[in-house]
């Protein structure tokens, strides 16, 4: 059986310039710190390219026949496709007129010829990053707007539940922010409370929206929630650190809590942090069966159940963070 590899990735740059030999010393360079290279003429052969594949970065000569690099950086920035390609440009006698006018459009750096290799590397390096950097954002907003439109379609079969989602979202963040989480931790909490009733698609709107008291058929339904959105994510790479905040928001720290009765610390720390949230804007929010009560009355009543149904050591910090800021109903 035939030995089987599999292929690194390679950052790929884009070399533009008139001079042949420019070109072919700046790609020797790149190969050998592991880059794979194409090279253009001028800005036309260029576009040309970029038509056929999309590389990491793109180095641009400014003085070329045909097509100059700015208006090849022009053309570049006006297609959605290429824009966010790093651009630098390769300059030797480019006047200050040329170079301010570049830094307008937005070009990321300058190199002026005869270009040093060490220069050349750590700029291409740094930009690389920063590229790699805001992709992942993108991708990280993306993820967030895909589980925000979610979470709005599940809330939206509740008519008495309206807004629920965005506040313990945010009274969750409020809490996060004074237990001075990291971001990447914060990011996972902001999943979990934008997705900890999902598992309400389970729950005939009948139910969902009845006016008067559950049924204790109705509330063995209800209370299967938590375990019908951990089903309905797991099979998402992304979002598996967040089953657990799901599995155990209905959970208290007594035990006395669903869907396993777990008690204090076997119970996580989204799962606690979304516990408190969700019970404060249940009580401060008019329900059928219920009014709207006062901030200082619910915050008495998380004190009373702080070592009952709440982690203790959270009950103080959630109060701390939600009376910095306006009720926000």
């Amino acid at each position: 059986m035939a030995n089987l590899t599999i292929p690194i990735s390679q950052n790929s740059i884009l070399i533009v310039d008139d001079n042949p030999n420019v070109r072919r010393a700046i790609s020797r360079s790149l190969q050998i710190e592991n880059y794979a290279t194409r090279q253009a003429a001028n800005g036309e052969e260029a576009l040309k390219m970029l038509a056929q594949y999309t590389p990491d970065m793109i180095l641009s000569d400014i003085n070329m026949p045909k097509m100059d690099g700015i208006e090849f950086f022009k053309a570049v920035r006006n297609n959605k496709k290429w824009g966010p390609i790093p651009f630098v440009f390769l300059t030797s006698a480019a006047s200050p007129a040329d170079i301010q006018k570049g830094k307008e459009l937005g070009v990321e750096d300058y190199l002026t010829k005869p270009i040093d290799t060490d220069d050349l590397v750590g700029i291409i390096n740094a930009r690389l990053l920063r590229s790699s950097e805001v992709k992942m954002s993108h991708i990280n907003q993306a993820y967030l707007e895909t589980v925000t439109a979610l979470a709005n379609a599940i809330e939206s079969r509740d008519k008495y539940t309206g807004g629920h989602v965005d506040r313990v979202t945010t009274y969750s963040l409020w809490l996060a922010q004074e237990l001075l989480w990291p971001p990447e931790h914060t990011r996972l909490l902001e999943f979990g409370a934008r997705l900890h009733d999902i598992g309400k698609v389970i729950v005939p709107d009948r139910i969902l929206n009845k006016p008067g008291k559950f049924t204790p058929q109705e509330w063995e339904l209800m209370r299967k929630h938590p375990a019908a959105g951990v089903k309905m994510l797991q099979g998402v790479s992304h979002l598996q650190d967040i089953l657990p905040y799901i599995y155990h928001h209905h959970e208290r720290w007594d035990g006395s809590g669903y869907p396993k009765g777990l008690k204090g610390k076997e119970i996580s720390i989204g799962g606690r942090m979304l516990a408190i949230a969700d019970v404060y804007d249940a009580l401060t929010t008019a329900r059928p069966y219920h009014p709207a009560r006062p901030r200082e009355e619910v915050i008495q009543f998380l004190r009373l159940q702080a070592g009952r149904h709440f982690d203790p050591d959270l009950v103080p910090a959630f109060i701390k963070a939600i009376t910095k800021h306006p009720p926000l109903i």
